[in-house]
């Protein structure tokens, strides 16, 4: 998949939202060439974001005492 196919407007929801279903990449970079996004046309992209979510909320729980071992 090239830059140009990944720059198509058709496949960038809202501007921001990277879902193209013929690329086979999880991680792409931003229209922007400032960082990387997830293509949400794969199904392991979903996966990636929660566990992303549930990470820190995890962390900042055991930290601050209110889930314990």
């Amino acid at each position: 998949m090239n830059e140009f196919d990944r720059n198509n407007y058709e496949y960038w929801k809202w501007g921001i939202f990277y879902n193209n279903p013929t690329d086979s990449s999880i991680w792409v970079s931003k229209r922007t060439g400032l960082g990387w996004t997830l293509n949400f046309a794969h199904p392991l992209s979903y996966l990636i974001m929660v566990l992303l979510v549930i990470a820190p909320l995890f962390i900042g729980l055991v930290s601050t005492g209110l889930l314990k071992f």
